[in-house]
């Protein structure tokens, strides 16, 4: 089976799965893009699009292979690493100090 072929079969298998799920799709599809953004910083994942990223994301969620106390346990970690890493580049800080400067009235 070619690759076109597996993208075709996984987004029908993906729709129906979406359309037969509960009522709380709406929220899980919000969890789904969080879990795509986390995906986005595995090394596994480096190759794949955004949007191959979001269909891996919802069909994790819907078949039940994650859950949501994992979900907001990894955006609270990406958040931390962001922090850190914006802290650590000085451009950033400099830039802050100035639109804070900048802000004040004279």
């Amino acid at each position: 089976m070619t690759t076109h072929a597996k993208t075709k079969e996984n987004e029908a298998d993906l729709e129906q799965l979406i359309s037969d799920y509960g009522p709380s799709k709406y929220n899980d599809i919000v969890r789904a893009m969080q879990w795509a953004r986390h995906l986005r910083r595995q090394e596994e994942s480096r190759g794949m699009t955004m949007a191959e990223l979001i269909d891996r994301a919802m069909l994790d969620i819907v078949g039940g292979k994650i859950t949501h106390d994992e979900i907001e346990a990894a955006v609270k970690k990406d958040m931390e690493i962001e922090e850190k890493l914006a802290a650590k580049r000085p451009d950033d800080a400099k830039r802050l100090r100035k639109d804070v400067k900048e802000e004040k009235p004279a």
